[in-house]
């Protein structure tokens, strides 16, 4: 059955979300947001390639540089040593995780062209488009989001209720097929209202522009590593889903001339996420660095150099694992740390049983924690589930997943 929801849900407590929009001026040939709205910092991808700024349009949103921290309690429970976390889980005061490095990236991209609507894609939960909501609306940008069914969890609900209080038009369907047709009809309902296409944003903001942020944060954790914060990782352990995070992070390390392995831990199903989407990331960005700056290090994907890890899906995308929830669990308990169970969760797992079977003696290993850590439901307490679109309420009176772990024992 297909599900078309058109229009978009009320704003019932809205007043209850932080709806600042952020001042849209010129930087050059770029468009890009008012500096005080993000960090004031250079981004690292314009420090170590300067005439990128004039070429790139960029809008700084997060804080930066996040933090990069031991992960001492984990190395006593798994009596393992060279344990660290980069803590992109802190990338903005208003909504954390990777996603803000792409969307810097996307959005002001969106904003050079004269757009006026964002349209994006993933499950009912996703914090990909939570994302995109919250950072849309800073730019005065109208977010939509289009969702497909997934199983239920408690961040699926807050994840759901912050959009509704930004007033992001949502529209739920029950497959893949029927959310292409109902894309098509969104283009032109957004056409017809404000007289320019929407601009789309690919699942987990993975595309040559949005691995371009990812790029970014390598540069960035090289000036930490020289600042003597951790060493230069052997290993870095990061979640695979639509592929960005792991081929920008992979490209920045090439293009620094580290000898790091990525160890790409699946989370969605294997077509996209893989090493050949991956590859393709790697290299469009790649180009496209190399097009605006013919300097840029010419740099190769290497296979060897990019382990995807199959074994940690379960039975599906978000699906709670007992090895993942474990970790989940183990993280919050011994460093503090927010991890969840459907991407950073079964990434963790990985690396416990790797330092377990001895994979990581004597290795210097890094776990990018993707994962936003703001507690936001302060701003959602007041939002009504019910102003939703009807196909959103089974997620708010049918039951959890099993292995469900209650908010409060998540971390900090």
């Amino acid at each position: 059955m297909i599900v078309f929801v058109i229009g978009s849900t009320r704003k019932n407590g809205a007043e209850h979300c932080n709806e600042q929009r952020g001042i849209v001026y010129s930087y050059g040939a770029v468009q890009t947001m008012n500096r005080e709205q993000g960090s004031g910092m250079p981004h690292p991808l314009f420090i170590a390639y300067e005439q990128l700024k004039q070429r790139i349009p960029f809008a700084p949103l997060g804080e930066y540089p996040t933090p990069v921290e031991k992960l001492s309690g984990l190395e006593g429970a798994l009596q393992a040593s060279g344990l660290y976390i980069k803590r992109d889980d802190k990338s903005s005061y208003d909504y954390g995780g990777n996603k803000v490095r792409k969307l810097e990236f996307l959005l002001a991209d969106a904003v050079s062209k004269g757009k006026k609507q964002t349209v994006t894609f993933g499950y009912a939960g996703s914090n990909h488009s939570l994302a995109v909501a919250v950072f849309a609306k800073r730019l005065g940008l109208e977010p939509i989001s289009l969702h497909i069914p997934q199983p239920n969890a408690a961040y699926v609900r807050k994840n759901l209720l912050l959009q509704a209080c930004l007033g992001t038009e949502l529209h739920h369907y029950s497959n893949m097929t029927s959310i292409y047709v109902g894309t098509v009809l969104v283009m032109i309902k957004s056409f017809l209202k404000t007289g320019k296409l929407p601009y789309l944003i690919p699942p987990g903001g993975s595309n040559v522009v949005g691995t371009m942020g990812m790029v970014g944060s390598v540069l960035e954790l090289q000036e930490q590593i020289e600042q003597g914060l951790m060493p230069e990782p052997d290993v870095v352990y990061v979640p695979l889903g639509s592929c960005g995070s792991a081929a920008g992070i992979a490209l920045g390390a090439k293009a620094l001339g580290w000898k790091t392995q990525i160890r790409a831990v699946r989370v969605s199903e294997r077509k996209g996420a893989d090493r050949k989407t991956a590859r393709a990331l790697f290299d469009g960005a790649a180009r496209n660095l190399r097009r605006l700056l013919p300097t840029f290090p010419s740099v190769e994907f290497a296979d060897e150099d990019f382990e995807v890890n199959h074994d940690y899906l379960g039975d599906g995308y978000a699906h709670f694992t007992k090895k993942g929830m474990g970790a989940v669990k183990l993280a919050a308990e011994r460093d503090g740390i927010r991890l969840d169970g459907t991407y950073t969760g079964k990434a963790m797992a990985a690396l416990i049983d790797d330092a377990g079977e001895g994979r990581l003696a004597g290795k210097v290993t890094l776990f990018w924690n993707t994962y936003n850590s703001v507690d936001f439901r302060d701003k959602i307490g007041k939002i009504d589930f019910q102003q939703l679109p009807k196909a959103y309420h089974p997620y708010f009176t049918e039951d959890d997943q099993p292995l469900e772990i209650p908010l409060e024992q998540e971390g900090t």
